[in-house]
């Protein structure tokens, strides 16, 4: 059987609707766009979860406030019973245990048993941790004491001077025993590059110099004695300890006047008097003023935890 013929009829396009100009019916997508930024706009201006700042002392939920091995050191108690599945918990001031959601957190296992300051939000009662660090009055006395940024080998500002005025003062004896002007100078710029680089670019020592490690420990004391988290042994122990580090700082700048006259001395009678000098001053600023500075900042390190802490 033939198929029927079919004549084609023409393409008409879709009559507009009714009621809506033929040109408005390309704006549709335009609208759906529209709306879609609108949309991505409500949702990116919506709050994210608000953070805040806790402080504590990392403990363990076994023990909490108390650490129960008497012959062990908190954090020692600690790292034991979090070996025995034990939980980590942030001990707030008033000796409440908060839980912590993400026991993987960064920075738990180094902080373990000490002071720190945790950025996190709470959730059920239980903190999600963001960030853990030191608190800031540790993180200054960590400076004093264990490290900084442009010292040799990045320790802290206080063991540097230390070994800077050794030096100078192991060059002011010599200088003081030689009978020679030549050898006088030579050992006074010595005991001057120790002291101070910027007077003497040439020398013995790690040409950092006993001035600026000084001045940097005094400076970062104040910082942690009026930081968030200094307490009293903190308050005190730094008075005694920068009273210390002043008297170091006095020594230095009457120790740089002694080899600067010793170096330019006439003759080598006025060297040899200035240089008896240098090497009492230098005596004094290494055996006693920078020691005594190191004495006390030792009792904060014990009585806040930190001996051993980590280095910021």
């Amino acid at each position: 059987m033939n198929e029927p013929f079919v004549v084609a009829q023409p393409f008409r396009a879709a009559p507009a609707a009714v009621g809506r100009p033929e040109g408005l019916r390309y704006h549709r997508p335009l609208a759906v766009l529209k709306c879609m930024l609108i949309v991505t706009f409500a949702l990116s201006a919506a709050p994210a979860a608000a953070q805040q700042a806790f402080t504590g002392r990392l403990s363990d939920s076994a023990c909490g406030a108390a650490h129960q091995k008497k012959d062990h050191t908190d954090r020692e108690c600690l790292v034991a019973c979090i070996n025995a599945l034990a939980k980590y918990v942030l001990v707030d001031a008033d000796g409440r245990a908060i839980p912590i959601v993400n026991q993987d957190a960064m920075g738990l296992p180094l902080y373990a048993g000490r002071p720190v300051k945790i950025t996190g939000e709470m959730k059920g009662g239980a903190l999600v941790v963001a960030k853990v660090e030191a608190i800031p009055a540790h993180l200054h006395i960590g400076h004093v004491m264990t490290n900084w940024r442009d010292t040799p080998g990045t320790r802290g500002f206080l063991p540097v001077a230390i070994d800077e005025a050794r030096v100078a003062a192991l060059h002011a004896k010599l200088a003081a025993k030689s009978a020679s002007l030549d050898e006088i100078e030579l050992h006074a710029a010595h005991a001057l590059h120790a002291l101070d680089p910027g007077r003497e670019a040439k020398g013995p020592g790690a040409a950092y110099g006993v001035k600026k490690a000084t001045a940097g420990a005094l400076q970062h004391l104040d910082f942690a004695a009026h930081a968030e988290g200094a307490t009293p042994a903190i308050t005190t122990h730094a008075a005694a300890a920068a009273a210390s580090l002043s008297e170091a700082m006095r020594l230095v700048d009457e120790a740089i006047g002694a080899a600067e006259q010793a170096r330019s001395a006439p003759d080598s009678a006025a060297a040899a008097a200035a240089a008896s000098r240098l090497a009492a001053l230098t005596d004094d600023l290494a055996g006693k003023a920078l020691q005594d500075a190191q004495s006390h900042l030792s009792v904060i390190l014990k009585a806040e935890g930190l001996q051993g802490a980590p280095r910021h």
